[in-house]
């Protein structure tokens, strides 16, 4: 993309259109979880982030070590947060629904990880992981792997079929990201 994804302007979406992707994910996510965590790559994009109108109720943390890819912003994020899960999202998707978020949140939350499996793939960045893969990240990181996808020959997932998921989000739009230039003008989401 070129520039910080979250910091890009989020248009003709819905009610959180005139905010930044990341204010609009904060308060998203705010509306259905007690503690929201924001994990910046380091402290020149924390501080960014800091001076944003997120809701109160927001912490933003750093990477425990950087670039290290986004394995390490969810072990960082996992380490910052109190509950026993955290509902995960990426900054880059500015489409998610909160019936997708209530629906995620209604399955059964023990050792294993909720994941959406949409278009053929897992969805990482839109997920539920429990706290008590702490260490099965960190050996993930030592062996130099960067992605979440790599938990998933470690860890026990619980699926999420796409059909479940079509019910509550008939286009699967919450599972759109980001990542070009093409496809924020595609999206509707330049200026």
């Amino acid at each position: 993309m070129g520039r910080d994804k979250a910091m890009l302007p989020l248009m003709g979406v819905d009610e959180r259109s005139g905010s930044t992707f990341v204010v609009s994910q904060a308060t998203l996510l705010r509306e259905r979880c007690s503690e929201v965590v924001l994990v910046a790559r380091d402290e020149e994009y924390a501080e960014r982030y800091r001076h944003l109108d997120l809701p109160t109720c927001v912490r933003v943390v750093v990477d425990v070590e950087k670039d290290r890819g986004p394995l390490m912003g969810l072990y960082s994020g996992l380490r910052a947060i109190n509950a026993s899960h955290a509902l995960v999202s990426a900054v880059d998707m500015p489409f998610v629904q909160l019936a997708v978020l209530d629906f995620l949140l209604a399955q059964p939350l023990d050792d294993a990880i909720i994941l959406p499996f949409v278009a053929g793939a897992p969805q990482v960045l839109l997920a539920v992981y429990p706290r008590i893969l702490l260490p099965i990240i960190e050996a993930s990181l030592r062996a130099g792997r960067r992605g979440p996808r790599s938990l998933l020959e470690q860890a026990r997932v619980r699926y999420v079929e796409e059909e479940r998921l079509r019910a509550i989000d008939p286009k699967l739009r919450s599972f759109v990201n980001i990542n070009t230039p093409d496809e924020l003008r595609r999206e509707g989401l330049e200026r």
